[in-house]
């Protein structure tokens, strides 16, 4: 099923021209949790990593607060989907026996007592997203690359560049250099459960987005403000009209809301853009004029899973002078 993105409320371009010079495409991936294979585009799936190129690891600081097995977060969150079906067909739960039977899985699945686990060993990244050019045309270097690799520590970083958050690598392929797929990558044993996506399967659509009111030129910003005032919706730009919430490639990414934009400059002295956006959920945060048609009932929120700080955006950015730069990210 595709989705698609209802129109705009309201035609701002058209009221202000000024806007257009501001215009950039972005590919909201609309992830919906599925199986998806190594051909696919995905967030949370399999990757097509040749079999010869060793997993990447992290070798960085930990801080452990937050760590439990994967095991145990993929049986929580199988259990919390087995216990909103039981609710929903007008089952009676004895929340007793429900405590007692989260008080097994966590016991089970304890850290400590996992075979595997060595806290000394650099962990194993996990696949974040796959996306191939044809479903994000819109990515950097389409003249030698056809597929972006998107991966992270699932752990929380004292020092990292955006401290506490999950750290990012990405490789750029070429997919028909790719002779032999490595079938059976390594895992991590632990790591934040939420910074643990589910595996989707993407459903790409480009959408224009225009920069949130505080990058705006002043005048304009006060022009906008002003028309909102005339029609009685306050924030109606930046709910409805600047940047699409969610999952998503390129554009102006998020929306700065608990710091102040500022430029992102790579070491090279150029200004990074927007390359992915790790968001908390899937929704517009006060509008649901961005719900995709299809998902009418709401259903949709956070399929994904991953929780960025307190239901924060983490966005990663690229240098365009080179894919070998640097890559830099922000939390707001």
């Amino acid at each position: 099923m595709t989705r698609t993105t209802p129109p705009r409320p309201h035609g701002i371009a058209e009221r202000f021209p000024e806007l257009e010079q501001y215009a950039k495409p972005a590919v909201r991936l609309h992830p919906r949790q599925g199986e998806p294979g190594a051909g696919d585009s995905s967030i949370g799936g399999p990757l097509l990593w040749p079999a010869d190129e060793p997993w990447p690891t992290c070798d960085l600081a930990h801080d452990d607060f937050q760590d439990e097995t994967l095991d145990y977060t993929f049986a929580m969150r199988d259990y919390f989907a087995d216990r909103d079906r039981r609710q929903k067909q007008g089952d009676t739960l004895d929340w007793d026996a429900e405590r007692e039977r989260m008080a097994g899985l966590e016991a089970e699945h304890a850290v400590g007592k996992h075979p595997e686990y060595d806290e000394d060993a650099p962990p194993p990244l996990i696949p974040v997203a796959q996306l191939y050019y044809r479903d994000a045309p819109e990515l950097p270097w389409a003249d030698r690359f056809d597929l972006l690799q998107i991966l992270w520590c699932p752990r929380d970083h004292p020092d990292a560049d955006t401290p506490y958050n999950p750290v990012f690598q990405l490789r750029w392929r070429s997919s028909e250099d790719v002779k032999e797929r490595l079938a059976d990558p390594p895992r991590p044993v632990v790591g934040n459960g939420d910074y643990v996506p589910n595996p989707c399967v993407l459903h790409p659509e480009v959408v224009t987005e225009y920069p949130v009111y505080r990058e705006l030129p002043e005048p304009l910003r006060q022009s906008i403000e002003g028309w909102e005032e005339l029609i009685d919706e306050e924030d109606a730009y930046l709910l409805d009209l600047s940047v699409a919430p969610g999952w998503k490639a390129v554009g102006h990414g998020g929306n700065w809301a608990i710091i102040d934009p500022h430029p992102i400059v790579c070491e090279c002295g150029e200004r990074q853009l927007p390359l992915f956006t790790a968001d908390s959920g899937e929704s517009g945060g006060g509008s649901g004029s961005w719900d995709a048609v299809e998902d009418a009932d709401g259903r949709y929120a956070n399929p994904v899973e991953v929780v960025i700080g307190r239901a924060y955006i983490l966005q990663l950015y690229y240098c365009p002078v080179s894919e070998e730069h640097v890559n830099r990210t922000e939390m707001f």
